[in-house]
């Protein structure tokens, strides 16, 4: 009865540590400054009075969220796994999947926190409203599938996990915008059908995809990690 609680306080305590870590870095002073990249066409049109649809920002937002989750994300557990902190962090008695969730329960609300943030300024600069609220639910539910796709991705290439993570996203952009049914498998194109951002948008469908795809991803880790039990 007593390794549920034990666990939770080990999730708990992690959360801390990886967030000390990352306060202590340069990684969230650069990552908010690429989040503040969508003031800049946002300030332009305002200045210069051009006239373009604010959904044209969600383009450069796409990117951020191939950019932020890896540079976090993959970043933080690919370091751990390499650089031989898992001799300390992945070996008993702290459960290895308590070490991902931590990780990712620390994190992820970061990244969600820079890429929503990043749209309502840039949305607001643009127009002087504030962004739908389907438009940053969207964006949040895409930062949760996409960590878990990262964090997929970091335990199978822990040494190249950003650089990889950041590819995998590419492709999957490139996916999403193609008009077959593989961009159903794209995590940017539930993204922009779940925020309103498509022809076609829906709510039910994408929230279901994008479970699907981070759940597999996920499933991938925990494998993974129980392969790296001694």
């Amino acid at each position: 009865m007593t390794g549920v609680p034990q666990t939770r306080t080990m999730i708990w305590t992690l959360c801390g540590v990886t967030l000390r870590r990352l306060v202590r870095g340069k990684a969230l002073w650069i990552g908010g400054l690429f989040a503040a990249l969508p003031v800049l066409p946002a300030l332009v049109s305002r200045i210069y009075r051009i006239h373009a649809s604010p959904d044209q920002l969600f383009n450069l937002m796409m990117l951020l969220l191939a950019l932020l989750p890896a540079m976090f994300v993959g970043a933080s557990i690919g370091e751990d796994l390499e650089d031989g902190a898992s001799t300390y962090l992945w070996s008993r008695p702290i459960a290895r999947w308590a070490v991902l969730a931590a990780k990712l329960c620390a994190l992820t609300p970061i990244v969600i926190a820079l890429v929503v943030g990043g749209w309502a300024a840039g949305t607001a600069i643009w127009t002087g409203a504030a962004p739908s609220l389907m438009s940053c639910v969207g964006l949040a539910a895409g930062c949760i599938a996409t960590s878990l796709v990262v964090g997929g991705i970091a335990t199978l290439v822990p040494r190249h996990s950003m650089a990889l993570s950041i590819g995998y996203m590419l492709a999957d952009l490139f996916f999403g915008g193609l008009p077959f049914s593989l961009q159903q498998l794209s995590v940017s194109y539930q993204t922009r059908t779940l925020a309103g951002m498509t022809s076609h948008p829906a709510i039910l469908g994408p929230v279901i995809a994008l479970a699907l795809i981070a759940g597999a991803w996920s499933a991938i880790a925990l494998a993974r990690i129980r392969r790296l039990e001694p």
